[in-house]
């Protein structure tokens, strides 16, 4: 075989072809073999003429498949031989190509071969399908007939293949997720393209928005003839420019593949469209020293009205690159694509879900769906929809599939029983007392009883893994047929509909059939709310617990926690704790964060320390805590480490540390601490931040603060009545006024100090006790504790100093001196001159 008359397709098929024969154990490789290697691949230009004629694919391959089947190989043969049919095949498949003037053997002559020897088996069922030389060879001249009156020629559709995708084929083969709405769009983009002139669309809008899919549902309305006359009949290609560019060693290279493509195009009178995502990558694409780039080559092209071009970028993209090449905007028509409506995206979920069924093998809720929508412009409002709930579906289906694809827990907890038994029975062997025999007989009958019940479990299980396979199978037949039906309608093929229809009868029957049978065994199958949650979390950067948790529960464990921990100022913990309810609640949209205060008051009050327990308890811990103290803040360069260095300035790439910080962490309470010393424009900034919700950094980009508490402190030594004229001469009314509240924490009095001092006393209990170390006291050491700083103007400081002091640097001096046992006790008690010491 000289493999230089033969296309690599056909090498590649014959290769698989003995590779199976191997597999089946066959005497030789037959044109059987070669059928089903062909047949069986997912599309060539083989399956799509047979498609084309209304004849089954996957029945042929089928009848096919079960003669290879039968093709079994004698015992002792170890040998792999080829059939005469298959040596008389290649011969016959180079005469055929020369006929038809082809350089090359393809797979279509390979297959005609076969179809022209009509004594072998493959040609025989062919037969049977209605399937012979005759037949076939005229849907090849009438596919090529077409595509040459069209300009395309299979040899151009195949040179195009090289640099993307032929998005037509695509939609005709249904491998395009099916277009929910986008109506307007889709018109204007028609309307553009009929044009005589200047009608070239791009479309404009964020990422995600479905710019390309509406790309996707023009090709779906051209192969549906549901489009002006003059657009029927087109075929559109999406340009990949990475494909373009790959490869190009060379200086001039580039040019020549891009004018190449482009010359194909315009040969084709207008029949191909070019789609160009990410337009604005023409811009520069391929320019070396002394060489053009994309847009300076496709220009002329576009002016003269040669070629037709489909764009897509986004809003920042097209200002930044197409808007400043006057001469490429003029050639592009705009059309603005906002982002759908949450209603919208439940639409266009519900109409894709069956795609992701299929390809998951899962089953999709409804409540998945609605959930995934909200929680995700709750949660992730940086992202769009549909694009953003579409991640949220795929993935909850991915992990519900790698749940369905691991082995059942409850077969593998009888798996490591059955071995704890067989352990336990070698041991019991070696006994020779009567007790021990009859525990051993005993023994062996729980064996072989867990045994049973283990093999009946995992046959029951393989049961259902093949009952859903089963299903998968037939809904992807149902879908191919259903395409099938639609394309014999619109060609008036009204036999080939009547035994499509008939056997998508059959198909349905068969798949209700599978579906009544009772599961044998109960696999995870179903995409439900927990799974949308725990992606969301994930994606969110927040704690699961805040989405799994009963509202209800989660605020009044709130109230009740933050009043237990913060001494005092109950009426600030409800007031806080109110501002969380109502954005929990979801009531009303609102383009703030969640709450903004401002906390003044002396050192030592826990105007820092509230914003730690609101981490804690509303987030995740105090790594959800972005504390900053603004006396870093008090010029006007510091401005960037909030925002980040402007354009040409060193620092830009890396963007603001703080912002930054919220764009990966958006559910963070943000502390900013002696707010009064930051410098006018960094508090104008923080102003901005509290009264719009966002803020955009120096790349443009948009920071999202809706999901935010926000603390800002001032210490102040004065009293109630007395604060707010104080706080009027350290800050700017207008910044005053953009706080949801201001409170002033009163200084600690007795009673209160005394509970500062019990709690911090029971937190190093709690601290203690992971090194297996009990530590008691009684009332008295609570008094005693408060007396030894000043609280009155150091407050909570004190309490924590007298127990560094006091406490805890003796339980350590003992602990270092070997003479602290673990599961011992340490009592604080009171010498007879009122000191703190410790006692065994």
């Amino acid at each position: 075989m000289d493999v230089s008359k033969y296309s690599q397709a056909v090498i590649d098929t014959i290769k698989e072809a003995h590779k199976i024969a191997i597999k089946n154990e066959n005497l030789e490789v037959t044109e059987l073999h070669i059928m089903y290697c062909i047949l069986k691949n997912s599309d060539n230009e083989v399956i799509r003429a047979i498609t084309n004629m209304g004849i089954v694919v996957k029945s042929l391959t089928d009848d096919i498949k079960n003669a290879i089947s039968k093709l079994k190989s004698p015992k002792g043969v170890t040998n792999l031989y080829v059939s005469r049919a298959y040596q008389k095949v290649l011969i016959v498949s180079q005469e055929i190509a020369r006929s038809m003037y082809d350089s090359l053997v393809s797979q279509k002559h390979i297959f005609l071969a076969i179809l022209k020897e009509d004594y072998t088996q493959g040609a025989q069922i062919a037969q049977r399908h209605n399937l012979n030389y005759e037949i076939l060879e005229k849907e090849f001249d009438k596919i090529n007939s077409e595509n040459i009156a069209r300009g395309i020629t299979d040899e151009t559709l195949k040179e195009l293949s090289k640099y993307g995708r032929n998005l037509t084929k695509e939609a005709i083969d249904g491998k395009l997720d099916p277009i929910i709405g986008r109506d307007e769009e889709t018109k204007g983009v028609i309307r553009i393209l009929s044009r005589r002139i200047k009608n070239n669309p791009v479309l404009i809008g964020e990422a995600g928005v479905g710019k390309t899919a509406i790309v996707e549902g023009l090709v779906q309305r051209i192969v549906k003839q549901d489009v002006p006359d003059i657009l029927k009949d087109k075929i559109v290609f999406a340009l990949d420019m990475t494909s373009l560019i790959a490869g190009a060693k060379y200086r001039g290279d580039f040019e020549d593949r891009l004018k190449k493509l482009l010359e194909i195009i315009k040969d084709s009178n207008g029949k191909i469209i070019m789609f160009i995502d990410e337009l604005h990558n023409i811009i520069g694409a391929g320019n070396t020293s002394g060489t053009m780039d994309t847009s300076n080559i496709l220009k002329p092209m576009l002016a003269r009205g040669e070629i037709l071009v489909v764009g897509a970028t986004t809003l920042d993209e097209y200002k930044k690159y197409i808007e400043k090449d006057g001469a490429l905007e003029r050639r592009f028509q705009k059309i603005l694509v906002e982002e759908p409506t949450q209603e919208d995206t439940i639409s266009i979920l519900r109409g894709i879900k069956s795609k992701y069924e299929r390809h998951h093998k899962v089953q999709i809720t409804d409540l998945a769906i609605i959930d995934a929508v909200k929680l995700s412009q709750r949660y992730l409002s940086s992202r769009k929809l549909p694009d953003i709930a579409i991640d949220i579906i795929d993935e909850a289906s991915s992990l519900v599939r790698m749940y369905t694809d691991e082995r059942p827990l409850e077969l593998e907890d009888l798996n490591r029983k059955i071995l704890q038994l067989e352990t336990e029975k070698v041991l019991l062997k070696r006994e020779v007392d009567e007790v021990s025999k009859h525990r051993l007989a005993e023994l062996e009958k729980t064996i072989e009883k867990e045994k049973n019940i283990l093999l009946e479990k995992e046959d029951a299980y393989i049961k259902e893994k093949q009952r859903q396979e089963e299903i998968s199978n037939l809904q992807t037949d149902l879908e191919l047929i259903s395409l099938q039906i639609e394309d014999a309608k619109e060609k008036h093929s009204f036999d080939k509909l009547g035994d499509l229809m008939k056997l998508k009868e059959e198909t349905d029957n068969n798949l209700n059939k599978v579906k009544s049978i009772t599961p044998y065994y109960p696999l995870r199958i179903q995409v439900t709310q927990k799974e949308v949650k725990e992606i969301v979390a994930k994606l969110a950067g927040m704690p699961e617990k805040n989405l799994e948790t009963d509202e209800l529960a989660l605020i009044s464990n709130l109230k009740e926690n933050l009043k237990y921990e913060f001494i005092g100022s109950e009426n600030m913990i409800d007031r806080i704790v109110d501002a969380y309810i109502r954005s929990r609640g979801d009531l009303v949209e609102k383009n703030r964060p969640i709450g903004a205060y401002l906390l003044a008051g002396s050192s030592g009050v826990g105007k820092s320390y509230i914003a730690k327990l609101l981490a804690n308890y509303i987030y995740d811990g105090e790594k959800s805590l972005v504390a900053l103290d603004m006396s870093e803040f008090t010029d006007k360069s510091s401005i960037t480490k909030l925002i980040g260095a402007p354009p040409g300035y060193i620092g830009f790439e890396t963007g603001g540390a703080f912002t930054e910080t919220i764009r990966t962490r958006p559910y963070s309470v943000i502390l900013f601490d002696n707010i009064d010393m930051a410098q006018l424009e960094v508090a104008a900034i923080i102003s901005q931040i509290i009264k719009n919700g966002k803020i955009s950094d120096s790349k443009g980009r948009n920071i999202d603060f809706k999901n935010t508490v926000i603390i800002c402190t001032v210490n102040i030594d004065s009293d109630k009545n007395k604060y707010l004229d104080l706080l009027k001469t350290k800050l700017q009314f207008s910044f005053l006024s953009s706080f949801d509240e201001i409170f002033f924490i009163e200084k600690f009095d007795k009673k209160s100090i005394k509970k500062v001092a019990k709690l911090s006393l029971q937190k190093l209990s709690q601290e203690l006790s992971t090194n297996q170390i009990n530590l008691v006291w009684d009332e008295e050491v609570e008094d005693e504790l408060i007396t030894y700083f000043d609280y009155e103007n150091m407050g909570a400081i004190a309490i924590s100093n007298a127990i560094e002091q006091y406490i805890l640097t003796p339980i350590s001096m003992k602990n270092l001196q070997g003479k602290l046992k673990k599961f011992s006790t340490v009592r604080l008690v009171l010498d007879e001159e009122n000191n703190i010491i410790l006692q065994d």
